[in-house]
């Protein structure tokens, strides 16, 4: 695992987990752990640019200018992006602006730290901007479809820069197109690496139960050494729709809950230094049935 990316999944992702289990009365804290296409996923939107699209209604924020209230609300998203969801950090002064057409913000001063830019943006008229960092394209970074015209809809993505200098934010657009963008420097988190167990189970590219049992069980020691138990948790299969923990079916897999906060400990250390690349490589083998109950049963 790349030790400057989080595993974390993509705050959309979150917000529909949860709005899903608030609605089906399941517990927002347990998560099917991500298979490797998810993960690569959310590597190329920390890497390259963000995942979160959606409506954001100026009128509905605090203040009563409504560029204040945009700028607002895009630095809101690029902090909970960065921070909450993938652990970095948002470091010195951020840079805001509304524009037409084409448009440069240079961000100077660099902290000391700071490896990455992340910008967010909302559309407002017309349509949406094409978004560079330092000559990169932000890479899947796109305001989406407006459910209503009236609403600027919002981007946002993170770009690795140079280790110094200045960084420059191009931003392209015609002239029609009034948009609002957000810059400041961030930090990339900083993700353990595989350790030497968990090398050594994956190097043949095939993992077997009992190094699926062993990697995981050492996740769950870090886990409490941490002080976040993760509780007993047995392994499960799947069979007519239902759980069960008798060997019936397919699987086996391991489900388990972590807690809904303070979770940077599972995804930047525990999780991949003992676990994430058995545990796609697992899931790789022993693919999960489409649409199975929420959990085991008891």
């Amino acid at each position: 695992m790349n030790d400057d990316i989080s595993p974390r999944l993509t705050a959309m992702r979150d917000a529909l987990v949860s709005e899903v289990s608030t609605a089906s009365g399941h517990p927002a804290g347990r998560r099917r752990r991500p298979t490797r296409g998810a993960v690569v996923a959310v590597i190329a939107a920390f890497v390259f640019g963000g995942a979160l699209t959606g409506g954001l209604t100026a009128a509905a924020l605090p203040g009563s200018d409504p560029d204040a209230a945009i700028e607002t609300a895009l630095g809101t998203t690029a902090r909970y992006m960065v921070a909450d969801v993938n652990h970095g950090a948002v470091l010195g002064a951020p840079t805001f602006r509304t524009a037409h057409g084409d448009t440069t913000l240079t961000l100077t001063h660099r902290p000391s730290g700071a490896d990455r830019v992340v910008v967010a943006w909302a559309c407002i008229d017309g349509g949406e901007p094409t978004v560079e960092v330092d000559g990169t394209a932000a890479v899947g970074t796109r305001c989406g479809a407006r459910e209503d015209p009236d609403e600027p809809a919002t981007g946002w993505g993170l770009a690795a820069v140079d280790a110094s200098g200045d960084a420059t934010v191009s931003v392209s657009a015609g002239d029609g197109d009034r948009y609002a963008v957000w810059a400041s420097w961030a930090r990339a988190p900083r993700i353990a690496a595989a350790s030497a167990q968990q090398d050594a189970e994956t190097a043949d590219g095939v993992v077997t139960l009992d190094e699926y049992r062993t990697a995981f069980n050492r996740l769950v020691a870090c886990q409490a050494q941490a002080g976040q138990p993760m509780g007993d948790v047995p392994l499960s299969w799947y069979d007519g729709r239902l759980w069960n923990h008798l060997g019936h079916g397919t699987g086996p897999w391991y489900e388990y809950s972590i807690p809904g906060t303070d979770v940077d400990v599972f995804d930047t250390q525990c999780y991949p230094r003992e676990f994430s690349e058995v545990d796609s490589i697992w899931q790789g083998e022993h693919p999960m049935p489409e649409d199975p109950p929420a959990s085991p049963a008891g």
